[in-house]
């Protein structure tokens, strides 16, 4: 009854800026808005393309501010601020050039607000003025191996990379998408950010010289999280599973500065700016400072906002203490910025970009409430924003600061709101529709498929319009990228269990790009679901013809084979994924599963072992391989088997009972009796074991319990009546009326 309102809630939902400024009186903006609604439905901007890297040139007089950023005439920008040598009688810079030398890869590792990036910064521009290019890694960008050398780098082959916050880049990096890779767009689908800067680098060495190319990077080394059940900036790096990376930098701990940095800093800077002090008071300060740069700073954007003057009373000694403070403070001024910092919070979790529009639109989401309180939001956010991009510079959020309000966002419960959000914005703002891709993919992440869905149907459809006017090369991008959205869709598909359906977003992937050997295979793997083996195995031969060395193709081949029954041609293609990759267990598991098939217990063993040398802990193969000793006889090893099978899954009740028949084989009954009772621990109507039981108690001539463990075993599978009939373990109480009794009627 209520449908004519339907119209009327689309209508606000899709206008919402516009009546919100007609509420309010705001006329002179219905113009403003239909102007911009006539052009934006009449044009779109087509994406630049991209390069991961920003190219500062040789002898640039622009580097500081590029890398540092800030404004020109703020005094309190770092690259404003007169640099200090933090320690006496050392020049960091030099030794950081000595390093760089010695090892051409440095990373400088010290704790939040140290300057890393300032020192950093201070070297590349030295080296810059030297003759070098320097390669500034942009936010947000995709870093991936270089077919040839970039034409954005120019002709100089002396080439410095500079990483900087390695820290959270990496940490949200698990996930990130290429954007519009030249490659396969498979091969990066899953490549953490170690690992492609690793392969980037060794790439720019072999186009290059390795003597032409420098890397300093900047991270946080802080081993403590302040976030409870979240990684320390320490172990966002992952040292030990990148190692291979890690490995090839030189370490420079950065020290702390000593006090005497500390005034030397307030003497050149305050008397920039309009705070009142008192320099015989620098020492104090100095000696209550928490030992970084970036608390004196962070306090003088503080007294300079408030305009107070610089004290000892009103300077706060920490960052952690400063970033809670003006949480608070920004809080008391504007109770809406609690929804702001959230907002942030949730974009980060997300890797989405920190713009205003996305902030204040995010915020407005947070504070929810009916129509009038979202009206009165509304204002109250866009005033509160201000504030933030002045004093706290809230889109550019600094370690430490959003944390600072406590409590992380828990952002799966705003997933379907937020979805929403986030897919209106991408509808207007070609900047948004970039990041669609990566939010639809860290929602498959979270399990949220249908979410993911929906950003990938959304995506294909901007596409289509972003490339209208590309050129021939670029337009073959495009359909490599739109390809790549095909494939992703199909995996998220697959997951939903919409199988038919993910192997036809399969197909439009491979209609597009038909060397997408990816594509191919996970085609087969959907099809192998379906039990349609011999089409998967076809799908999995396009997979090999594209991509010859693809073992894990040529692995899931033979498991095809093997369902079907055509074993020796399934240890034919086990075989040759495992010349291409030796050391893969998966492929060694597999072929001993064939062999076992065809009775070659030997083999199937000696395959096995091959898996348990390469994945020791892998519990199927242990447990498989037991079986094969217990079939040859080989009880004591087939018991030492399974023995290792229950290190990993103690409470596998088939297991235990595996392990009691062998024992019991080899006559020790007692324990044989120990195993099967740890079976009917975890299943209790397990009647394998009751009867394994009954058995062990037969020839122990121990009548009641044989009986009593006998009845069990009937009750719960009447079959083992009739085999106890002519079971010979039973001879010692055959002749038992009770044994008779149970065994006829």
């Amino acid at each position: 009854m209520f449908n004519f309102l339907q119209p009327i809630v689309e209508f606000y939902s899709n206008n919402k800026e516009f009546i919100n400024n007609l509420l309010s009186g705001a006329f002179p903006a219905i113009v403003c808005y239909f102007g911009w609604f006539i052009w934006a439905h009449r044009q779109r901007r087509i994406p630049e393309k991209t390069f991961a890297f920003e190219v500062i040139t040789p002898k640039s007089q622009d580097l500081m501010r590029r890398i540092l950023g800030g404004n020109d005439n703020d005094p309190l920008a770092d690259r404003n601020i007169v640099y200090q040598q933090r320690v006496a009688n050392r020049h960091i810079r030099k030794e950081l050039q000595r390093q760089l030398e010695e090892h051409r890869w440095v990373l400088i590792l010290g704790r939040t607000g140290l300057g890393k990036t300032r020192e950093a910064a201070e070297l590349a521009k030295h080296l810059n003025q030297e003759g070098w290019t320097v390669l500034y890694l942009k936010l947000g960008e995709w870093l991936d191996i270089p077919a040839a050398m970039p034409r954005e780098i120019g002709t100089n082959r002396k080439l410095l990379f500079f990483f900087d916050d390695l820290n959270q880049k990496m940490y949200a990096s698990g996930h990130e998408i290429s954007p519009e890779a030249e490659k396969s767009l498979a091969e990066r689908f899953r490549v953490a950010l170690q690992e492609r800067l690793l392969q980037a680098l060794n790439k720019y060495e072999e186009l290059c010289e390795p003597t032409e190319i420098r890397v300093i990077a900047t991270a946080r080394n802080e081993r403590h999280s302040e976030d409870p059940g979240k990684p320390s900036p320490w172990e966002k790096l992952q040292w030990d599973k990148y190692s291979k990376l890690w490995n090839r930098f030189q370490t420079y701990e950065l020290p702390q500065p000593e006090d005497d940095a500390i005034i030397a800093m307030l003497a050149a800077t305050v008397s920039e700016t309009q705070i009142k002090a008192e320099a015989e008071q620098y020492p104090e300060l100095a000696r209550c400072n928490d030992s970084t740069f970036r608390n004196v700073v962070e306090n003088l954007h503080r007294l300079q906002n408030e305009s107070l003057p610089l004290t000892v009373n009103n300077y706060r000694h920490t960052l952690k203490d400063t970033w809670e403070r003006r949480y608070k403070k920004a809080v008391e001024k504007y109770s809406v910025s609690r929804d702001i910092y959230d907002a942030v919070d949730l974009l980060q979790q997300f890797d989405l970009p920190v713009y205003r529009l996305t902030v204040e639109a995010t915020a407005r989401m947070l504070a929810a409430g009916n129509f009038w309180w979202r009206l009165w939001y509304y204002w109250q956010i866009r005033r509160a924003i201000n504030y933030l991009i002045s004093a706290e510079r809230i889109l550019e959020p600094r370690d430490g600061q959003i944390e600072a309000k406590g409590k992380q966002v828990e952002a799966e419960e705003f997933i379907l709101p937020f979805t929403r959000l986030i897919l209106r914005l991408a509808e207007k703002h070609q900047k948004i529709q970039i990041s669609l891709l990566k939010f639809g993919w860290n929602l498959n992440n979270l399990k949220r498929y249908q979410e993911a869905l929906r950003c990938l149907n959304k995506t294909l459809t901007l596409t289509s319009v972003w490339f209208a006017d590309y050129k021939p090369d670029d337009l073959k991008k495009h359909n490599q990228g739109i390809a790549f959205i095909w494939y992703f869709k199909g995996n998220v598909l697959e997951n939903l269990g919409r199988l038919e359906e993910a192997i036809a977003a399969y197909d439009q992937a491979i209609s597009i790009n038909p060397e997408y050997h990816e594509v191919c295979y996970n085609r087969g793997l959907a099809l192998i679901s379906l039990g349609r083996l011999e089409q998967a195995i076809a799908s999995f031969d396009q997979a090999v013809s594209i991509k010859p060395d693809y073992y894990e193709a040529w692995n899931n081949r033979g498991a095809a084979l093997c369902s079907l029954g055509r074993l020796n041609e399934a240890i034919t293609s086990f075989d040759q994924g495992l010349t291409i990759k030796r050391e893969d267990p998966d492929g060694w598991y597999n072929r001993g599963i064939a062999l076992r098939n065809l009775g070659r217990l030997e083999e199937e063993i000696a395959s096995y072992d091959q898996t348990l040398k390469i994945k020791a802990d892998d519990y199927k193969a242990w447990n498989n391989r037991g079986y094969a000793l217990f079939s040859l006889g080989k009880l004591k090893e087939a018991i030492a088997s399974f023995d290792q099978v229950l290190k990993y899954t103690p409470d596998d009740h088939e297991v235990w009972n595996n392990r009691g028949c062998a024992l019991f084989s080899l006559g020790r009954l007692n324990e044989a009796i120990a195993s099967f009772d740890q079976a009917l621990k975890f299943k209790l109507n397990f009647h394998q074991a009751w009867y394994g039981k009954a058995r062990c108690y037969g020839l122990l001539r121990n009548i009641d319990l044989a009986i009593e463990n006998l009845q069990q075993a009937i009750n719960l599978n009447p079959e083992w009546q009739e085999i106890a009939k002519t079971d010979t373990d039973f001879d010692n109480i055959r002749e038992d009326q009770r044994f008779q009794d149970l065994i006829s009627y």
